[in-house]
């Protein structure tokens, strides 16, 4: 690949756009000649990042008046593939750092995100802040070339 390609794009943060999103990433990594298995971790490792967004970043308020959002951003350059999942909502810290128990101690229905996020992909980086959170997701397929 001789040049960067770039792609943004903001989405509802509802729970029905999960599958419209998914399917917009894995189309624009297929027809950018990303190999298979990249496409597929690097989709599961996205749809986890937007499901939490749907599911943790909103609250009613964000959502009546409109502004609950996903900008999903890829960008493709010379055996890579970097995918950015952000919203302007809120961070929660987990309820329970236990992978197995929520904070009463019932099973965890929660919590392993980030362990399938990483399994998925080369790089995961978080950054939450006041304006939202940010999901940075890497994989390399192919060593660069020097120039």
């Amino acid at each position: 690949m001789d040049a960067v390609e770039f792609e943004r794009v903001a989405y509802s943060a509802d729970v029905d756009q999960g599958p419209r999103i998914r399917e917009d990433l894995r189309q624009w990594l297929r027809s950018s000649a990303v190999p298979t298995t990249v496409v597929d971790g690097m989709v599961l490792a996205a749809s986890e990042a937007i499901d939490n967004v749907v599911v943790h970043a909103y609250d009613d308020a964000h959502r009546s008046e409109g502004v609950a959002r996903i900008d999903l951003t890829v960008m493709l350059e010379d055996g890579e593939v970097l995918v950015t999942v952000a919203d302007g909502g809120r961070w929660r810290e987990p309820a329970s750092v236990d992978l197995e128990h929520d904070a009463v101690g019932r099973p965890a229905l929660h919590g392993r995100g980030i362990t399938l996020m990483t399994s998925q992909v080369d790089e995961v980086a978080i950054r939450h802040g006041d304006r939202g959170t940010t999901v940075l997701l890497r994989s390399r397929w192919a060593e660069s070339r020097v120039s």
